[in-house]
């Protein structure tokens, strides 16, 4: 009796194992994805704190699908504590990881920085991202650069890999402007002319503009007259008398019987410097009636 016992115990217990184990193996087929993936290169973002609309820069990671059956991955970006990233920030600008509309790659909504992609079996999918500066701001000329990570996660969370290193260039090139106000114009690339009218000429007229200078890195300033310093006759040229005049800076006297230049180091914003210049007529005493001019020629380029 007691042998039947033994036996018939033997054979409960040996039916529960191998129910236990076959469960644990379907349980692992099911949520196991054989995934490789390429090693991303570097996001690079080419930056003009002054140019209109957006700019943006190609993230592509490619992943390989081993298995016959379809993985869906649930992608976050994260920092080095593994906390979600939504946006980054770089050098005072703020970015955000976009997917691209050609991509497979989705948003979720519900949690900023993630994203989802099905990989069909036995295949390959990009997960294409556009690292795009969402806000601006005048970012100092030079490199500013991050690292971040992308955690790869089956949807109920499962670590698929190891989080995959990402790196994001800010790459901002030396860039400055400058614009007269006091006259007409506004900041630009090209170059302008602007007009400050003496009226009737009489010693010691003078007439104030300013000199506005915005830049991302320290910058100089090059002034430089047509006529080194005087006002001629515009109908009688080289012919007609001379209106002598002389320029002030920031309150410093301008040479301008050469190029003066002037180094400038303007806050890193929008609004930059704004530098008084104050234009003086000499000497009016008996010089032909008629309309006088000089050009004056205002650069900036950063150093």
């Amino acid at each position: 009796m007691s042998a039947k016992y033994a036996l018939a115990r033997a054979s409960v217990w040996g039916v529960a194992t191998l129910w236990a184990a076959v469960v644990l193996a379907l349980g692992t087929a099911a949520s196991a994805c054989e995934l490789a993936v390429d090693a991303p290169e570097a996001a690079r973002v080419e930056y003009n704190p002054f140019a209109l609309g957006s700019s943006s820069g190609p993230l592509d990671i490619v992943f390989g699908n081993k298995g016959e059956r379809v993985c869906e991955l649930r992608l976050v970006l994260v920092n080095d504590v593994g906390d979600p990233l939504p946006l980054l920030d770089l050098g005072g600008v703020v970015i955000e990881f976009k997917p691209r509309e050609t991509s497979g790659l989705f948003r979720r909504d519900t949690e900023p920085g993630a994203f989802v992609l099905s990989i069909p079996g036995t295949s390959v999918a990009r997960a294409e991202l556009d690292v795009t500066v969402v806000r601006n701001a005048v970012v100092e000329a030079g490199i500013h650069q991050a690292d971040l990570r992308l955690s790869v996660e089956a949807v109920d969370g499962e670590a698929l890999l190891p989080p995959i290193p990402l790196h994001v260039i800010l790459q901002s090139a030396p860039r400055a402007q400058v614009n007269i106000a006091g006259a007409a114009g506004s900041f630009a690339s090209e170059s302008s002319v602007e007009v400050v009218d003496f009226g009737t000429a009489a010693t010691g007229i003078t007439r104030q503009v300013f000199v506005q200078v915005r830049a991302n890195t320290q910058s100089t300033l090059t002034v430089k007259s047509q006529h080194r310093g005087l006002l001629h006759h515009v109908e009688m040229g080289d012919r007609g008398t001379v209106i002598a005049y002389t320029v002030v800076l920031d309150g410093r006297p301008v040479d301008l019987a050469e190029a003066w230049s002037y180094r400038v180091d303007p806050p890193r914003t929008l609004a930059g410097v704004s530098l008084p210049m104050d234009l003086t007529l000499g000497a009016v005493t008996g010089q032909m009636s008629g309309r006088y001019e000089d050009l004056i020629t205002i650069d900036i380029a950063p150093d």
